[in-house]
């Protein structure tokens, strides 16, 4: 495998070695089938060099956090400016969070207009996502008044997660920043199931990539996840900025999971076009306590 695929979750790479080695003959049309999974689930949105200028970024986030605080504790904070400038920074290094990052205002009003506060967040198939919490009115923004002491903000716990190691390590740090546990992991969600209760799941864009590997996996995993709402999203235009018929497409395979009960538990309470992407937002009919 290439060093580009190096740090991505080594189960996942040896899941699709193992399916494709099933479908192929000979070794080298084994490995290019593995390359173009792997490029059709993380390679296709990553920038070169993405990881390295976000690590730049975080660091000096964390530097700030050292000179504001020096004999820091654990909930030490980061002046709210400092945070937002490092969020618009990172968010366009993925290919995915820069085109909602001009969207993300109206992007959090929706799903907060429907959840109300929330204090727990499942973000699954993250990417470079949980860089935008700063972005999201009341949920860090004055999370701490100016003595540091009094929480001033719902949320409290944040899961992410990614197939790349590093993107893991990235998003902790960052998350330790915001004085949030360090909470994300990796995965393979074609088999994993995360066990967090969230008061929201997140699945931006994904479920059209986890079709494409494995019909089915993507509702399967949506409909089994502990969360009292569920946001579901899929892009309307390709990375290239085709529309390919897709809003038709994704818009017709949703309301069939829908009504087929692929989505269990879960109804429908929002839809709204923003950007280039399709939000569903789920209430899920019968709340667990």
């Amino acid at each position: 495998m290439t060093k580009k695929y190096a740090a991505v979750y080594k189960p996942l790479v040896e899941r699709l070695q193992a399916e494709t080695e099933k479908e192929q003959k000979k070794k080298p049309d084994n490995i290019k089938a593995v390359k173009t999974k792997l490029h059709q689930l993380y390679g296709a949105y990553t920038q070169d060099n993405a990881h390295k200028k976000a690590a730049a970024i975080i660091s000096a986030l964390e530097e700030r956090r050292k000179q504001d605080n020096p004999s820091t504790s654990e909930r030490a904070n980061v002046c709210p400016q400092y945070v937002n400038e490092a969020a618009v920074s990172l968010l366009p290094l993925h290919a995915s969070t820069k085109e909602r990052l001009p969207h993300y205002a109206g992007f959090y009003e929706f799903i907060l207009s429907h959840t109300g506060p929330v204090e727990s967040i499942l973000d699954i198939g993250c990417g470079y996502n949980p860089f935008s919490i700063p972005l999201m009115a009341g949920a860090w923004a004055g999370r701490f008044d100016n003595e540091g002491q009094s929480p001033a903000a719902k949320l409290k716990t944040y899961h992410a997660y990614d197939i790349d190691t590093r993107v893991a390590d990235l998003i902790n740090r960052f998350l330790v920043c915001l004085s949030l546990p360090p909470l994300a992991n990796c995965a393979d969600l074609a088999v994993h199931v995360p066990p967090h209760r969230a008061d929201i799941a997140l699945m931006c864009k994904l479920i059209p990539v986890l079709e494409a590997q494995a019909p089915g996996s993507g509702f399967k995993l949506a409909r089994e996840l502990s969360a009292r709402h569920l946001l579901i999203t899929y892009p309307l235009k390709s990375l290239g900025g085709r529309e390919k018929g897709m809003a038709k497409h994704y818009a017709a395979a949703f309301e069939k999971a829908l009504n087929d009960g692929e989505l269990g538990e879960y109804s429908c309470v929002g839809q709204k076009c923003i950007g280039n992407e399709m939000l569903y937002l789920l209430s899920r009919k019968k709340v667990y306590h």
